[in-house]
């Protein structure tokens, strides 16, 4: 201390110098570090720019003006193809008394029943799939989405009538969440399920869990895409005998209805013959006349046969046969969404 006291100048000049050196090093390790910072953040954007360039088209306004416009017409499409499926929803839905469905089942089950007079046409106890209201009454609540599916599945049997099928074997119609006082699951405020395997031979996707990445520095939660739904879904399974002609009919028309809308699921179709009994298929029978005298063109047929043709023609006849066959469909009749619609983009 007696140094400095008699040194005052110098000690005042290390000390000023020590401070000053001390800043000089502090501020030239910042900007250190924001030289590393910048020369990453350099790199990134050419790491950036070169995947840019990459891309086909490369992102310029002018390539930016087109690809908005090609938005804009898949939009459009979509839209236009969202009109031509809405007009599958029918107009209304309205509710009606437990009563009242009841009377209208009971006069559908008897329309249907006078569609396959003979016995072993239909199941035992046939209710078209309502057998649990053949003595109870659903929720008021729930009976407007039931006349639509009732009226659908009268279809259904008409068509199958209609083409030549006179032995259906099984109904099952899934119960609604209406029927329980549920909204539906794809719904907002619904509670989504989970569909898992039930069993070999299911048809159903087993459930599948994607691993989530450890937690720690870097990791940024990405937020999980829900595609809005098009339409609710009302499962049926439906198995019937039938010969090969009868069942393609039926299968057309319900594929080019105008009515309703089924999504064929899965179908299964077994000849129960340990041997197919020889004979022409209906593939190989000639088209049948329509109400105009034209002829309806089969499905599968070829309308020129040649030589080469006709041995493959006869062996599919003895494997087709004229045997009866066993169709197993599951579908889901569709109610498309009235409110689901596509943005706009100016």
């Amino acid at each position: 201390m007696t140094w400095f006291k008699e040194n005052k100048f110098l000690a005042g000049l290390i000390a000023i110098t020590a401070f000053l050196a001390a800043v000089f090093i502090f501020f030239g390790l910042n900007s250190e570090k924001k030289l590393e910072e910048v020369k990453a953040q350099i790199e990134t954007k050419k790491a950036n720019l070169q995947k840019m360039k990459s891309l086909d088209p490369f992102p310029t306004i002018e390539s930016a003006k087109a690809k908005g416009e090609n938005l804009k017409a898949v939009i459009k499409d979509a839209n236009e193809a969202r009109e031509k499926l809405i007009a599958f929803r029918p107009e209304k839905l309205d509710n009606v008394s437990g009563k009242d469905f009841s009377e209208n089942l009971s006069a559908t089950v008897s329309k249907v029943k006078e569609l396959f007079p003979e016995d072993g046409g239909l199941p035992d106890n046939f209710n078209l799939g309502f057998e649990a209201y053949a003595v109870g009454l659903p929720k008021e609540e729930a009976t407007g989405i039931l006349t639509y599916q009732l009226g659908a599945l009268e279809y259904l049997f008409t068509e199958l009538s209609q083409a030549g099928v006179e032995e259906v074997l099984n109904l099952h119609r899934a119960k609604l969440p209406a029927e329980n006082g549920e909204p539906w699951p794809d719904a907002v405020g619904g509670k989504p399920g989970v569909r898992k395997r039930t069993g070999a031979g299911s048809g159903r996707p087993k459930t599948t869990r994607r691993k989530s990445a450890p937690r720690g520095k870097g990791r940024t939660k990405a937020a999980a895409e829900v595609l809005p739904p098009v339409a609710h879904r009302m499962p049926i399974e439906l198995s019937f005998r039938a010969p090969e002609g009868a069942t393609r009919d039926f299968l057309t028309k319900l594929a080019n209805s105008d009515q309703y809308f089924f999504e064929a699921r899965l179908a299964r179709v077994k000849n129960p013959s340990p041997i197919p009994t020889a004979g022409k298929s209906a593939s190989a029978a000639k088209p049948k006349e329509d109400d105009f005298g034209g002829g309806l063109e089969i499905i599968g047929e070829e309308t020129d046969v040649t030589e080469e043709d006709e041995p493959a023609r006869k062996i599919l006849d003895k494997v087709s046969g004229g045997d009866d066959l066993v169709v197993f469909l599951r579908a889901d009749l569709l109610l498309f969404i009235e409110e689901q619609k596509f943005p706009e983009l100016k």
